[in-house]
């Protein structure tokens, strides 16, 4: 889950085609993990745009498993447990990803290696 809220021109400002491609090869699988499903919530009209710049570098089944719910929690509760939510999203479940943190820090050497590897790919 994503909340974008605080998205605005001073992001898009520094978008490049490089900076697309990269985040298209991430979505696409250039990363170690695997996402089921990416909502974004809160999104402001401008994340829009960034949206429709990388879409046409994204793959159908990633494209079609992004889901856009806006301002509307409910519809994000109908594909998200909330008590998986922390309560700012309506959830009734304490989120402490103290340790998920804790270990991904640990790895940074290695994700740092991925993204590399991901920007290599896309500069070809």
């Amino acid at each position: 889950v994503n909340d974008v809220s605080g998205f605005g021109f001073k992001h898009i400002r520094v978008i490049g085609l490089d900076q697309i491609r990269c985040i298209a090869a991430f979505m696409a699988g250039a990363f170690p993990l695997w996402f089921h499903k990416i909502h974004v919530i809160n999104h402001p009209r401008l994340f829009n745009v960034l949206f429709n710049m990388i879409k046409p570098f994204l793959n159908d089944r990633v494209r079609d498993n992004i889901v856009f719910h806006g301002n509307d929690l409910r519809s994000l509760h109908q594909e998200v447990c909330p008590e998986l939510l922390p309560e700012d999203l309506g959830g009734s479940g304490e989120l402490d990803n103290t340790a998920v943190v804790a270990a991904a820090k640990k790895l940074d050497n290695h994700f740092k290696e991925h993204v590399e590897r991901a920007l290599a790919t896309v500069q070809r």
